[in-house]
């Protein structure tokens, strides 16, 4: 979880980002995007290291507010070099007020939609079901839930592993089970989240109907600092 600090560091949500010099703003679609926060992975990774993620370098990521559906909406980079001074956003692009943040670790559940789970071949009872579909959120209570790693906490029913393959072939969504050919399923499965970005009053922060922001990264992309391929889910309420 990204949680307040009043504790100075680099990590934060909004504000102006501590780019490199000579680091480009993100633009998608003609417009700026809006700056969405920056992690210090040397900051975090001591706090429950993710082994697909770098130990060092920062990450900076934007979005384009108006961008929902569009699996580019946040557009996320990677530097190691040193951070530079804050960066005022250029004209017409969206500022939300800055929080500084510090990381506290949490158990994270998949949900039946994240493990596949056909509903139609177990033998569960309404009780079960409901109890296993607030697992991914029970450590959270009604906190608002700004977090790097885990897994999502769907507000909608659906297997984003998939979609997020889907949409970095450039295919359109399958909308049954037997349309998914295996390689999809396999490939599916290097998929990790890499932010889950609430909405957030305080922060000026709303997608959509108190929705969030899901964005993921495959495996062997993180590795390697790949960060410009990554996909962006919304759901909302």
């Amino acid at each position: 979880m990204l949680v307040p600090t009043s504790a100075t560091g680099f990590s934060k949500l909004g504000g102006d980002p501590d780019l490199p010099p000579g680091a480009s703003w993100p633009k998608v679609r003609g417009r700026p995007c809006a700056f969405l926060g920056q992690i210090d992975l040397s900051a975090f990774q001591p706090h429950m290291r993710l082994e697909w993620l770098p130990d060092a370098g920062r990450l900076y990521a934007f979005v384009d507010p108006e961008g929902y559906g569009y699996a580019d909406q946040v557009q996320v980079s990677f530097h190691v070099e040193a951070p530079g001074e804050p960066r005022p956003p250029p004209l017409r692009a969206l500022r939300f007020p800055e929080r500084r943040v510090a990381f506290e670790q949490y158990a994270s559940t998949p949900s039946l939609d994240w493990l596949g789970v056909d509903l139609t071949e177990t033998d569960l009872t309404d009780a079960e079901l409901d109890h296993l579909s607030n697992l991914p959120d029970a450590p959270f209570g009604d906190e608002i839930q700004h977090r790097i790693g885990g897994y999502p906490s769907e507000i909608q029913s659906e297997q984003m592993a998939i979609a997020c393959e889907f949409a970095r072939r450039d295919l359109l969504p399958s909308h049954t089970e037997s349309e998914i050919a295996p390689a999809i399923r396999r490939a599916a499965r290097a998929w990790r989240l890499l932010l889950q970005v609430d909405s957030d009053p305080a922060l000026g922060m709303a997608w959509g109907d108190a929705g969030r922001l899901y964005v993921f990264v495959r495996e062997q992309d993180a590795k390697a600092g790949r960060f410009s391929k990554t996909v962006t889910i919304h759901q909302t309420h």
